[in-house]
């Protein structure tokens, strides 16, 4: 289902989402797991460093607005508490067979795909903020 950008900001489609997944996944309805927990903590500790981050993209250190030793370091541990607890998010589905009883396509596109999104785009990060810490400057938001 295609999103307009009005649905993108609404909580009902977002809540529909996570019932959604809540449902292939039961340990996302239990308030006591770590994969519950995982994706709350991340959605209310990242906001904070994604604005910085994403501050940091758009003006750049041109006018000194950010320092790009402060958005690596934020940024950096910011990714990979993101791909950190996906890895071990994946682990626990795993170790827990709560692939049981799905065909290995379905959890493949169900679970691998919605997850490497959370592996990947952290993984661009890491190396975004690497780059920074390395060059002392944001040249790596810069285009070709």
């Amino acid at each position: 289902m295609p999103l307009t950008i009005r649905q993108l900001f609404d909580g009902k489609v977002w809540s529909k989402m996570w019932s959604t997944y809540a449902l292939y996944d039961p340990s996302y309805q239990n308030h006591e797991s770590f994969g519950f927990f995982i994706d709350f903590g991340n959605g209310l500790s990242t906001i904070p460093p994604s604005i910085l981050v994403n501050v940091a993209i758009v003006q750049g250190s041109k006018e000194g607005l950010v320092s790009p030793l402060w958005v690596g370091c934020v940024g950096l541990a910011m990714y990979w508490q993101v791909m950190y607890g996906t890895i071990i998010y994946v682990l626990s589905f795993v170790f827990n067979r709560r692939y049981e009883g799905k065909s290995l396509l379905e959890v493949c596109l169900f679970v691998g795909v919605s997850n490497s999104l959370w592996f990947i785009f952290p993984t661009v990060g890491i190396y975004a903020c690497v780059c920074m810490l390395r060059d002392g400057n944001m040249d790596v938001f810069q285009g070709p």
